[in-house]
């Protein structure tokens, strides 16, 4: 769940605005911030009261996870890693649609395998610090490495955030209606609820910027008057009619390649007696992805672990096998984006 990701909303705060402006941002620094150290502190506290409320046997989870078919968890690692060429190429068509002057060329700060690293790297980000810095702290790369403007390029990573959550929001429904008919399960009223808020949110927001742009200027201090202006621009420009289907197309394949994760983790465990529809894990998927919208835990760490292990109960899958298929999961959404993420920011010529 990726969650990453890639959920939703980007509460950027005016210190890093400016940050991103100016050019600077330290990983290391936010990483030091109270606010990161009790996100932390969150997180274990949801984890921790998951474990206990669900009564799960962690001697029995471990044995599950244990007995997982490695090579199955390879093959959801690979599906997973997939979407990062994909998301790569659908921000490319952002920037040039919205008119950030990226380059051509095999060195370029903005050549294709340049973007991928920025994504990743901003994942990695958001694995260690709350708040979805992670956004952040893509638009510095771009600035630091392109001289480009940092509160438009942000402007397109709105544009992506919003094209994922009407990607993914519309896939949920799809397959909560394939998996349940009309007749939901109670619990599932507060995901399609959320879900529902979100776009409702990030689509009031666009219509806003597009029709009620003086206004909205009254409200922001007179020194973010052109950064809003440069964001408001791109983030409006982003979407074209031209480009529509390919983004849509894009963007669906994307979270497709989300819920195939989690089916290879979940087949790695068939022989437990495991079993569920191909739309029941989408929607297992995606309904897990969305949470981590939530911008109080780093990647959502314990809102995610919980979610996804609530939800599987509600197909009657013991708290134990849940919380395993959790855990393997997260091994590949998270926990590989921090360890590969900091490899590569140690050794990043780019960050």
């Amino acid at each position: 769940m990726s969650d990453q990701p890639t959920p939703v909303n980007s509460p950027i705060d005016n210190e890093e605005i400016s940050s991103g402006e100016r050019g600077t941002f330290s990983l290391g620094q936010r990483l030091r911030q109270p606010r990161t150290l009790i996100s932390f502190g969150l997180a274990i506290a949801i984890i921790v009261f998951v474990v206990r409320g669900l009564d799960i046997d962690l001697a029995t989870t471990w044995q599950y996870m244990r007995s997982a078919d490695p090579w199955l968890l390879v093959a959801g690692l690979i599906v997973f890693y997939l979407t990062f060429p994909l998301r790569a190429f659908r921000w490319r068509m952002l920037l040039i649609n919205a008119g950030v002057p990226v380059q051509a060329g095999k060195y370029s700060w903005a050549s294709f395998p340049a973007l991928i690293e920025y994504i990743y790297l901003s994942w990695f980000a958001n694995c260690i610090v709350p708040a979805k810095l992670g956004d952040a702290y893509r638009g510095y790369l771009l600035k630091h490495n392109g001289n480009v403007s940092f509160s438009a390029t942000f402007g397109t990573i709105f544009a992506e955030r919003l094209l994922d959550m009407i990607g993914l929001f519309g896939l949920l429904v799809i397959s909560g209606y394939l998996t349940f008919g009309a007749q939901m399960p109670e619990g599932t009223h507060i995901v399609f609820g959320f879900g529902g808020l979100l776009v409702v949110i990030i689509i009031s927001g666009l219509i806003g910027m597009r029709w009620l742009g003086p206004q909205i200027r009254w409200f922001i201090p007179n020194r973010l008057h052109r950064v809003y202006g440069n964001f408001e621009q791109s983030a409006l420009r982003s979407f074209t009619p031209a480009i529509l289907p390919r983004l849509f197309l894009l963007t669906g394949s994307i979270w497709l390649l989300e819920g195939f994760r989690l089916w290879f983790v979940i087949q790695s465990l068939s022989h437990t007696g495991l079993n569920l529809t191909l739309a029941a894990i989408i929607f297992v998927a995606l309904a897990s992805s969305l949470l981590t919208a939530l911008p109080v835990t780093p990647a959502g760490l314990g809102v995610v672990e919980g979610t996804i292990t609530v939800v599987l109960t509600f197909f009657g899958i013991a708290s134990s096998l849940g919380s395993a298929v959790t855990l393997l999961d997260r091994l590949i959404n998270f926990w590989s984006i921090v360890v590969f993420g900091f490899i590569l920011y140690l050794f990043s010529r780019r960050k």
